[in-house]
């Protein structure tokens, strides 16, 4: 069995980040509540018999804007504080948090750096949720979905 991946470093406008596992409960929670209502809209269209065929443009990200356009700003911010809270700039003192634990930002000149928290946001959640699909899983949903049920 594979030890599981509890942390990612990666790089963003030349800073350096650790993307750290949130636990799997608030993963869970984020993706079973909040996150299958994001996803669900871009497979709409997708035909599951081409799967192996799948590319980025069968997806409709319009569907995406309409359903993220119904979520309350007190699901974002859940969502995004806790995928915030387990991301870590590393830097030579050591990690800082990008958010404290309060809401506080951990990082004096994140504030107003949108397109780095957007960054971090989605890394962060692509990291957190990804455990939730492993290959055979998904392999096994594939072929559940393309065979042909019996009467």
């Amino acid at each position: 069995m594979n030890t599981p991946e509890t942390y990612k470093n990666i790089e963003v406008d030349g800073r350096k980040f650790r993307l750290k596992k949130m636990d799997a409960r608030t993963a869970s929670y984020i993706l079973f509540t909040k996150g299958l209502s994001l996803i669900t809209p871009l497979l709409k269209n997708i035909k599951f018999d081409s799967i192996d065929n799948f590319q980025i443009s069968d997806l409709d990200i319009s569907l995406l804007s309409d359903a993220l356009n119904n979520i309350s700003e007190k699901d974002f911010r859940f969502i995004q504080d806790n995928a915030l809270q387990t991301v870590y700039e590393i830097l030579d003192a050591g990690e800082a948090p990008v958010l404290n634990a309060n809401g506080s930002w951990g990082i004096n000149d994140i504030a107003f750096n949108g397109a780095l928290i957007m960054t971090l946001t989605i890394q962060s959640l692509y990291f957190n949720i990804k455990g939730f699909f492993p290959e055979s899983l998904l392999e096994s949903l594939r072929q559940k979905l393309t065979s042909p049920q019996p009467n």
